[in-house]
């Protein structure tokens, strides 16, 4: 494995990506991620996209603890643009244009990168359209002298006013429609070239870290403090392993364990101590102390490629029940099981139509 890692999920994929860069590639990076990856102490940690909303988003702090032990942290494209232009004063390195925009604050509303997509089992595949890439593609429209500036500024703002999951160029051009732009500007906007900034970006920081993994970032010159808050987080959502999008916590591993440990280890220390409510981190301490840890987190792996053991952006199960009993199922089936339920023969197909639910939902 890479000691290079990089967080990814729909701005580019993981073949394109691995052809820049010898890394491990990891989905879009969450609350907890960047705890669990610098306690590894890789060589370097890049991030690209990060989840969001239903997700709980990576704290800063996260990253100034990495920066705290040594371990550069690059950001670009998306989530990791915002959060360098926030902590590049302390040594995070941002790289691209949209890292630039936030910088200077030409950028400031984060939905600016945001899109929805598909989860990791069909390749985090966006659904729909960055802001800062119809932006970019406006701004080359009005420099090739195709759309005039106000007509640009018009449809920016109408992009500003739609929900990020329901942006696209096909709305973009009914918007322009809709503004009353000129025939010739209808004609250059159907055929203009449309710009991937989000893409350029996360290759330029690949490319960067091909060359050097730090890409430049200097020793850290600040005194990282702990807080109660940052101690619960790596007592609590420290990632043991993973599966797909989902990951497998420690206080995920301490409730699987007190629901499923009297079939694995009936009358355990360890199984007393969770049942008992210990702290989950001293219920994985037990179990590690043990020699346990490993058949209780497969175990728990196993689990989690059938039902699920944590809700993701790209599976919330709140709308997977909504949907489920809308359509007369019972959620606790396996994805697969539900897609067959509903006709169709694959979980890929399945997970599309849920996505196609989850944006006409409330």
């Amino acid at each position: 494995m890479s000691d290079i890692v990089v967080f990814l999920g729909p701005t580019l994929s993981r073949q394109e990506a691995g052809r820049v860069l010898d890394a491990h590639f990891l989905p879009p990076v969450s609350q907890g991620d960047i705890i669990s990856v610098a306690n590894d102490n890789p060589k370097a940690i890049g991030i690209i996209d990060g989840y969001f909303q239903l997700v709980p988003a990576v704290w800063h702090k996260e990253i100034l603890y990495a920066l705290d032990k040594g371990i550069p942290v690059i950001g670009a494209a998306s989530m990791g643009a915002l959060r360098a232009a926030e902590l590049d004063a302390f040594g995070m390195v941002g790289v691209g244009r949209i890292y630039q925009w936030y910088r200077s604050g030409f950028l400031e509303a984060d939905d600016e990168v945001a899109v929805i997509h598909s989860p990791f089992e069909i390749g985090h595949r966006p659904l729909s359209e960055a802001m800062v890439n119809i932006r970019a593609t406006l701004d080359l429209a009005v420099r090739n002298n195709t759309l005039s500036k106000q007509s640009a500024i018009a449809l920016l703002e109408a992009c500003a006013a739609t929900p990020y999951w329901e942006r696209s160029f096909d709305r973009l051009l009914a918007d322009a429609k809709r503004l009353g732009l000129s025939d010739s500007e209808l004609t250059a906007l159907e055929r203009c070239e449309r710009v991937d900034q989000k893409r350029s970006d996360a290759l330029e920081m690949l490319e960067r870290m091909a060359q050097s993994p730090a890409a430049g970032a200097a020793a850290p010159d600040f005194r990282f403090n702990r807080t109660s808050k940052f101690d619960r987080l790596m007592d609590q959502d420290t990632c043991l392993a993973r599966n797909g999008d989902a990951r497998i916590t420690i206080s995920v591993l301490a409730d699987f364990y007190r629901l499923h440990g009297n079939r694995l280890f009936p009358g355990a220390g360890s199984l007393a101590l969770a049942q008992a409510g210990g702290r989950a981190n001293d219920v994985v301490d037990a179990l590690r102390a043990e020699g346990r840890l490993d058949v209780v987190l497969n175990t728990a792996v196993a689990c989690d490629q059938s039902d699920g053991l944590r809700p993701c952006e790209g599976d919330d199960r709140v709308v997977l029940e909504q949907y489920c009993r809308q359509a007369g199922l019972r959620p606790d089936h396996t994805i697969g099981e539900l897609g067959q339920a509903v006709g169709l023969n694959d979980s890929e197909r399945f997970f599309e139509r849920l996505h196609r639910f989850t944006l006409r939902s409330p």
